[in-house]
């Protein structure tokens, strides 16, 4: 069980050890304030490093599932516009390729047309 785990376990004896330091401070005075002030920063910092890590193997386990979901939104995205190629006579890319192939040729013959008729 981490430390962290105990913690909010303990979360209850916490406060009540808080409570019971508050009430000691107005017994013992500022110093003893302060020396519990300096152990709850050290504890702090204990913990703030293992949340650290905990909040980057969640972090960690999120990219991995949004890119999972990426993955498969991909998937469906590719198989829905091969499905409307597929429907239009266009299924591979060979086909496409060849299709703006026969463009190219179209707009240079036309283009060609259209500089003859200038001529004339």
């Amino acid at each position: 069980m981490s430390r962290s785990d105990e913690i909010k376990r303990n979360s209850n004896k916490i406060w009540l050890a808080g409570l019971g330091a508050y009430a000691m401070m107005e017994e013992e005075g500022r110093e003893a304030f302060d020396r519990l002030v300096d152990k709850g920063l050290e504890l702090e910092k204990e913990n703030s490093r293992g949340q650290q890590f905990v909040a980057d193997s969640k972090l960690d386990e999120l990219k991995s599932r949004a890119n999972q979901t990426m993955d498969r939104i991909e998937r469906a995205f590719d198989l829905r516009v091969s499905s409307a190629l597929g429907r239009l006579g266009i299924s591979r890319k060979s086909d496409l390729d060849l299709l703006h192939e026969k463009i190219d040729r179209l707009a240079a013959a036309v283009e060609q047309m259209a500089q003859e008729l200038e001529k004339e």
